[in-house]
Protein backbone atom coordinates (compact mmCIF):
# COMPACT_ATOMS: atom_id res chain seq x y z
CA UNK A 1 0.00 0.00 0.00
CA UNK A 2 1.40 3.53 -1.01
CA UNK A 3 1.00 6.47 0.66
CA UNK A 4 -1.10 8.28 -1.98
CA UNK A 5 -3.91 4.97 -1.29
CA UNK A 6 -3.88 5.26 2.55
CA UNK A 7 -4.08 9.12 2.31
CA UNK A 8 -7.54 8.48 0.43
CA UNK A 9 -8.97 6.09 2.91
CA UNK A 10 -8.50 8.35 5.93
CA UNK A 11 -9.68 11.13 3.56
CA UNK A 12 -12.83 8.80 2.95
CA UNK A 13 -13.53 7.48 6.47
CA UNK A 14 -14.23 11.75 7.15
CA UNK A 15 -17.32 11.39 5.32
CA UNK A 16 -18.41 8.01 6.82
CA UNK A 17 -20.52 7.86 9.92
CA UNK A 18 -20.76 5.23 13.07
CA UNK A 19 -23.87 2.97 13.19
CA UNK A 20 -26.24 4.43 16.03
CA UNK A 21 -25.97 1.19 17.76
CA UNK A 22 -22.25 0.94 17.82
CA UNK A 23 -22.21 5.19 18.96
CA UNK A 24 -24.66 4.37 21.63
CA UNK A 25 -22.76 1.25 23.07
CA UNK A 26 -19.56 3.15 22.77
CA UNK A 27 -20.72 6.39 24.69
CA UNK A 28 -21.97 3.55 27.58
CA UNK A 29 -18.65 2.10 27.51
CA UNK A 30 -16.97 5.43 28.20
CA UNK A 31 -19.90 6.92 30.39
CA UNK A 32 -19.28 3.53 32.64
CA UNK A 33 -15.63 3.93 32.93
CA UNK A 34 -15.35 7.74 33.91
CA UNK A 35 -18.18 6.92 36.50
CA UNK A 36 -16.23 4.27 38.27
CA UNK A 37 -13.15 6.20 38.08
CA UNK A 38 -14.90 8.92 39.94
CA UNK A 39 -16.00 6.63 42.72
CA UNK A 40 -12.91 4.99 43.20
CA UNK A 41 -11.12 8.70 43.47
CA UNK A 42 -13.91 9.58 45.92
CA UNK A 43 -13.97 6.30 48.54
CA UNK A 44 -9.87 7.11 48.61
CA UNK A 45 -10.68 10.52 49.56
CA UNK A 46 -12.93 10.24 51.87
CA UNK A 47 -10.36 7.32 53.60
CA UNK A 48 -7.66 9.64 53.24
CA UNK A 49 -9.05 12.68 54.87
CA UNK A 50 -9.63 11.26 58.20
CA UNK A 51 -6.04 9.79 57.89
CA UNK A 52 -4.73 13.03 57.44
CA UNK A 53 -6.90 14.73 60.24
CA UNK A 54 -5.63 11.96 62.58
CA UNK A 55 -2.44 12.23 61.98
CA UNK A 56 -2.27 16.72 61.89
CA UNK A 57 -3.93 16.02 65.18
CA UNK A 58 -1.63 13.55 66.94
CA UNK A 59 1.29 15.94 65.60
CA UNK A 60 -0.13 19.19 67.24
CA UNK A 61 -0.78 17.51 70.46
CA UNK A 62 2.59 15.81 70.03
CA UNK A 63 4.49 18.99 69.82
CA UNK A 64 2.36 20.83 72.83
CA UNK A 65 3.20 17.76 74.89
CA UNK A 66 7.33 17.78 74.23
CA UNK A 67 7.29 22.12 74.63
CA UNK A 68 4.78 21.80 78.26
CA UNK A 69 7.68 18.72 79.32
CA UNK A 70 10.63 20.82 78.07
CA UNK A 71 13.44 20.52 80.79
CA UNK A 72 14.98 24.04 81.67
CA UNK A 73 18.21 22.99 79.76
CA UNK A 74 16.21 22.66 76.47
CA UNK A 75 15.19 25.35 73.70
CA UNK A 76 11.98 24.88 73.99
CA UNK A 77 12.07 25.87 77.52
CA UNK A 78 11.31 29.40 76.48
CA UNK A 79 8.08 28.52 74.81
CA UNK A 80 7.17 26.32 77.46
CA UNK A 81 7.30 29.17 79.26
CA UNK A 82 5.22 31.51 77.30
CA UNK A 83 2.38 29.40 77.18
CA UNK A 84 2.55 28.58 80.69
CA UNK A 85 2.09 32.77 81.19
CA UNK A 86 -0.58 33.34 78.76
CA UNK A 87 -2.15 30.41 80.63
CA UNK A 88 -2.85 32.43 83.44
CA UNK A 89 -5.57 34.28 81.92
CA UNK A 90 -7.79 31.13 81.30
CA UNK A 91 -8.44 31.11 85.73
CA UNK A 92 -10.60 33.23 86.25
CA UNK A 93 -11.34 32.59 89.54
CA UNK A 94 -8.80 34.34 92.37
CA UNK A 95 -7.78 31.39 94.35
CA UNK A 96 -7.61 29.04 91.00
CA UNK A 97 -5.30 32.06 89.45
CA UNK A 98 -3.51 31.95 92.54
CA UNK A 99 -2.65 28.55 93.30
CA UNK A 100 -1.94 27.95 89.74
CA UNK A 101 0.47 30.81 90.01
CA UNK A 102 2.20 29.28 93.50
CA UNK A 103 2.60 25.62 91.04
CA UNK A 104 4.07 27.89 87.96
CA UNK A 105 6.81 29.11 90.85
CA UNK A 106 7.20 25.83 92.69
CA UNK A 107 8.03 23.39 89.26
CA UNK A 108 10.07 26.76 88.52
CA UNK A 109 12.65 26.41 91.49
CA UNK A 110 12.83 23.07 91.74
CA UNK A 111 14.16 23.28 87.96
CA UNK A 112 16.40 26.27 88.86
CA UNK A 113 17.78 24.01 91.89
CA UNK A 114 18.17 20.61 89.84
CA UNK A 115 19.54 22.46 87.04
CA UNK A 116 22.64 24.04 89.84
CA UNK A 117 22.85 20.36 91.30
CA UNK A 118 23.99 18.71 88.10
CA UNK A 119 26.23 21.94 87.14
CA UNK A 120 24.59 23.30 84.03
CA UNK A 121 25.24 27.02 85.81
CA UNK A 122 23.91 28.82 82.40
CA UNK A 123 20.57 27.19 82.51
CA UNK A 124 20.52 27.80 86.03
CA UNK A 125 20.84 30.98 85.50
CA UNK A 126 17.99 31.66 82.92
CA UNK A 127 15.95 29.44 84.83
CA UNK A 128 16.62 31.52 88.07
CA UNK A 129 15.86 34.93 85.97
CA UNK A 130 12.43 33.57 85.00
CA UNK A 131 11.85 32.10 88.62
CA UNK A 132 11.94 36.10 89.38
CA UNK A 133 9.77 37.21 86.72
CA UNK A 134 6.88 34.84 88.13
CA UNK A 135 8.03 35.63 92.05
CA UNK A 136 6.72 39.01 90.89
CA UNK A 137 3.81 38.14 88.96
CA UNK A 138 2.54 36.10 92.46
CA UNK A 139 3.22 39.25 94.19
CA UNK A 140 1.23 41.28 91.56
CA UNK A 141 -1.52 39.10 91.53
CA UNK A 142 -1.77 38.16 95.50
CA UNK A 143 -3.21 40.50 97.78
CA UNK A 144 -0.39 41.55 100.38
CA UNK A 145 -1.14 40.75 103.99
CA UNK A 146 -1.06 43.81 106.36
CA UNK A 147 1.56 44.26 109.01
CA UNK A 148 0.09 43.98 112.33
CA UNK A 149 1.32 46.02 114.62
CA UNK A 150 1.13 44.82 118.42
CA UNK A 151 0.19 47.71 120.72
CA UNK A 152 3.19 48.19 123.43
CA UNK A 153 2.11 48.94 126.87
CA UNK A 154 2.30 51.76 128.65
CA UNK A 155 3.84 52.03 131.91
CA UNK A 156 1.91 53.58 134.63
CA UNK A 157 3.72 56.54 136.69
CA UNK A 158 5.68 55.54 139.70
CA UNK A 159 4.33 57.15 142.87
CA UNK A 160 6.50 59.65 144.57
CA UNK A 161 8.17 58.63 147.90
CA UNK A 162 6.33 59.56 151.19
CA UNK A 163 8.85 61.76 153.18
CA UNK A 164 9.72 59.73 156.33
CA UNK A 165 8.50 60.84 160.11
CA UNK A 166 11.46 63.07 161.49
CA UNK A 167 12.93 61.83 165.09
CA UNK A 168 13.70 63.49 168.25
CA UNK A 169 17.15 64.29 168.53
CA UNK A 170 18.89 62.11 170.61
CA UNK A 171 21.63 63.34 173.59
CA UNK A 172 25.37 62.94 172.38
CA UNK A 173 27.39 60.70 174.73
CA UNK A 174 30.47 61.98 176.33
CA UNK A 175 33.72 60.60 174.53
CA UNK A 176 36.11 57.78 176.02
CA UNK A 177 39.35 58.00 175.63
CA UNK A 178 40.89 55.64 173.82
CA UNK A 179 44.59 53.90 174.20
CA UNK A 180 47.18 55.05 171.53
CA UNK A 181 47.87 52.13 168.76
CA UNK A 182 51.28 52.04 166.97
CA UNK A 183 50.92 52.54 163.28
CA UNK A 184 50.96 49.37 161.29
CA UNK A 185 53.78 48.55 158.83
CA UNK A 186 52.81 49.48 155.38
CA UNK A 187 53.47 46.42 153.31
CA UNK A 188 53.98 46.62 149.49
CA UNK A 189 51.89 46.59 147.05
CA UNK A 190 51.75 44.39 144.06
CA UNK A 191 51.43 45.89 140.54
CA UNK A 192 48.08 45.52 139.11
CA UNK A 193 47.94 42.88 136.37
CA UNK A 194 46.56 44.57 132.98
CA UNK A 195 43.19 42.24 131.92
CA UNK A 196 42.46 41.96 128.20
CA UNK A 197 38.98 42.49 127.08
CA UNK A 198 37.89 39.84 124.72
CA UNK A 199 37.56 41.11 121.09
CA UNK A 200 33.59 41.72 120.68
CA UNK A 201 32.14 39.98 118.02
CA UNK A 202 31.28 42.25 114.48
CA UNK A 203 26.76 41.87 114.36
CA UNK A 204 26.25 40.34 111.08
CA UNK A 205 23.80 42.44 109.32
CA UNK A 206 20.45 41.78 108.94
CA UNK A 207 18.28 41.03 105.67
CA UNK A 208 15.07 41.84 105.18
CA UNK A 209 12.43 39.11 104.20
CA UNK A 210 11.22 39.33 100.96
CA UNK A 211 7.60 38.96 100.08
CA UNK A 212 6.27 35.59 98.81
CA UNK A 213 3.45 33.49 97.97
CA UNK A 214 1.98 31.93 101.50
CA UNK A 215 -1.36 29.96 102.26
CA UNK A 216 -3.49 29.79 105.14
CA UNK A 217 -5.27 26.38 105.04
CA UNK A 218 -7.80 24.89 108.25
CA UNK A 219 -11.50 24.09 108.92
CA UNK A 220 -14.57 26.83 109.93
CA UNK A 221 -17.01 25.77 112.28
CA UNK A 222 -20.45 27.53 113.68
CA UNK A 223 -20.82 28.23 117.41
CA UNK A 224 -22.77 24.36 117.86
CA UNK A 225 -19.39 22.91 116.27
CA UNK A 226 -21.29 22.19 112.81
CA UNK A 227 -18.75 22.84 109.65
CA UNK A 228 -19.90 26.57 108.49
CA UNK A 229 -20.11 27.26 104.66
CA UNK A 230 -20.56 30.46 102.65
CA UNK A 231 -17.80 32.17 104.70
CA UNK A 232 -15.80 35.27 103.95
CA UNK A 233 -12.28 35.55 104.38
CA UNK A 234 -10.12 38.91 104.36
CA UNK A 235 -7.45 40.14 105.12
CA UNK A 236 -9.03 43.55 106.68
CA UNK A 237 -11.75 44.30 108.16
CA UNK A 238 -14.25 44.91 106.05
CA UNK A 239 -12.16 44.13 102.99
CA UNK A 240 -12.69 42.47 99.97
CA UNK A 241 -12.84 38.50 100.36
CA UNK A 242 -9.83 36.50 99.40
CA UNK A 243 -12.57 33.37 99.04
CA UNK A 244 -16.05 32.66 100.16
CA UNK A 245 -15.42 29.12 100.70
CA UNK A 246 -16.10 26.42 103.70
CA UNK A 247 -15.88 24.41 105.82
CA UNK A 248 -12.56 23.68 104.48
CA UNK A 249 -10.47 26.75 103.39
CA UNK A 250 -7.35 27.32 102.00
CA UNK A 251 -6.25 31.81 101.00
CA UNK A 252 -3.11 32.46 99.53
CA UNK A 253 -1.83 35.84 99.74
CA UNK A 254 1.73 37.32 99.78
CA UNK A 255 3.60 38.15 102.61
CA UNK A 256 6.65 37.49 104.61
CA UNK A 257 8.48 35.06 106.82
CA UNK A 258 8.57 36.37 110.65
CA UNK A 259 5.30 38.77 109.83
CA UNK A 260 2.52 38.61 111.52
CA UNK A 261 -1.16 38.85 109.68
CA UNK A 262 -4.87 38.47 110.71
CA UNK A 263 -7.55 36.89 108.71
CA UNK A 264 -11.51 37.90 109.27
CA UNK A 265 -14.10 35.25 108.53
CA UNK A 266 -17.68 36.65 108.25
CA UNK A 267 -20.67 34.68 107.49
CA UNK A 268 -24.35 36.18 107.58
CA UNK A 269 -28.00 33.95 107.05
CA UNK A 270 -29.45 37.66 106.68
CA UNK A 271 -30.91 37.45 110.11
CA UNK A 272 -27.71 36.42 112.21
CA UNK A 273 -24.19 37.44 111.40
CA UNK A 274 -20.87 35.33 112.72
CA UNK A 275 -17.23 36.74 112.63
CA UNK A 276 -13.94 35.29 113.67
CA UNK A 277 -10.80 36.75 113.69
CA UNK A 278 -7.37 34.41 113.29
CA UNK A 279 -3.57 35.96 113.56
CA UNK A 280 -0.38 34.13 112.66
CA UNK A 281 2.88 34.32 112.65
CA UNK A 282 4.35 33.13 109.17
CA UNK A 283 6.54 30.71 109.72
CA UNK A 284 6.51 29.36 106.15
CA UNK A 285 4.85 29.15 102.82
CA UNK A 286 2.15 26.93 103.99
CA UNK A 287 0.65 27.07 107.49
CA UNK A 288 -2.25 25.42 109.02
CA UNK A 289 -4.45 27.40 111.32
CA UNK A 290 -6.56 23.95 112.50
CA UNK A 291 -10.51 24.97 113.30
CA UNK A 292 -11.56 28.30 113.26
CA UNK A 293 -14.95 28.83 115.28
CA UNK A 294 -17.44 31.73 114.51
CA UNK A 295 -18.81 33.34 116.92
CA UNK A 296 -22.43 35.02 117.18
CA UNK A 297 -22.24 39.00 116.85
Amino acid sequence: MNDDRLVGMLAALRTERMERTADQELRARLENAWTVRETQSGLVWRMRRPVLVVATAALVFGSIATTLSAPGDSALYTLRVTIEDLAITLHRDPEDRAEYLVSLLEQRTAEAARLEATGNALAASHVRDIERDTLRMVQQNLPVAPEVVEPVPTESPSPSPTPAATESPTPTPSPVPTATQRPATPRPTAPPVATTKPPTATPKPTTAATPQAVSFAGTIKNPDGSYATNVCISLSQGGSCLAVTGPSFKVTFSGKIGQSCTLYFLRSDGIKTYKATLTKTISSTYVDVGIVLLRLQ
